[in-house]
């Protein structure tokens, strides 16, 4: 904890320009270690401008629906740091304006696949990154991932694996098996980064009922980079098991965050897709 010297001011203030009370923050702090604040000569808790800021950041991101650990986490830990766990937590922390829907299984697969095909159609070797919550999930869409690894520059899967599929960091795509405390196995994420194009679909699995129909918080977004700030913690993910992403990798990350916006043309083309495969179902 460092020493912010006496000039901050007590929780009280916090409390009154963060709109929560001082019992609550105690709480964060006994918990959470946050908000870690500093202390005054005389041993007395103090807090800064920052620590506001930080504070309103926390409730910004959990008012989306992430759980407070992992707001804390996307705030305190700096989305593109690479220190990031959660895919939907890092863009609710990075971009509160991507407002969340509530979305069922079918349309979410209906816009993923859309995001998936309008990669394939494109052939201009992108970077293909999935999350799967879990292996069986995986084995359903195989298939079209294969596919995609086939003409991507790099392609890999995280989820939690099991005997009938196991992870290989080495296939194509790279199998990546999430650890047991992962936020990344309840979440369902599709991230597509190339010169000419970009586009995420992120979500996580609200708690429900034994036997209810699934249902997630999504985002869904162009906006490069959200893109990439989905795309370097999906990465960081498979490298922690034992993936190793080419250089080129890497380098196409850095240069897609400073690329062009993607075409409303290019969006419209995305969001077509998805409307004809839901119309389909229909």
């Amino acid at each position: 904890m460092d020493d912010r010297s006496a000039e901050g001011f007590s929780i009280g203030v916090l409390a009154a320009r963060t709109g929560l009370t001082p019992a609550v923050l105690r709480t964060w702090d006994n918990r959470f270690g946050f908000p870690a604040g500093g202390r005054s000569a005389t041993g007395h808790r103090r807090y800064s401008d920052d620590d506001v800021e930080q504070v309103r950041r926390v409730i910004e991101v959990r008012d989306t629906g992430v759980p407070l650990r992992l707001a804390i986490d996307a705030v305190t830990q700096g989305v593109e740091g690479g220190d990031a766990t959660s895919v939907h937590a890092a863009l609710a922390a990075r971009f509160p304006d991507l407002r969340p829907q509530r979305l069922g299984r079918h349309p979410l697969l209906a816009v993923s696949h859309a995001v998936e095909d309008e990669s394939l159609a494109r052939a201009d070797r992108p970077v293909v990154l999935g999350a799967f919550q879990e292996g069986h999930r995986y084995e359903q869409s195989r298939h079209r991932w294969e596919e995609l690894a086939r003409t991507a520059s790099w392609a890999a899967v995280v989820a939690d694996f099991d005997e009938q599929l196991p992870a290989d960091p080495t296939a194509r795509p790279a199998r990546c098996q999430l650890p047991a405390d992962s936020p990344l196995r309840r979440e369902w994420s599709v991230a597509t980064l190339s010169p000419s194009h970009a586009a995420v679909v992120s979500a996580w699995e609200v708690p429900a009922a034994p036997g209810a129909e699934p249902v997630f918080e999504a985002v869904i977004s162009t906006h490069r980079p959200a893109v990439v700030v989905a795309a370097r913690v999906l990465c960081d993910a498979a490298r922690r098991a034992g993936a190793r992403p080419p250089a080129e990798v890497e380098r196409l990350v850095d240069a897609a965050a400073a690329g062009p916006a993607t075409a409303a043309v290019d969006a419209d083309r995305m969001w077509l897709r998805t409307l004809a495969r839901l119309d389909r179902r229909g």
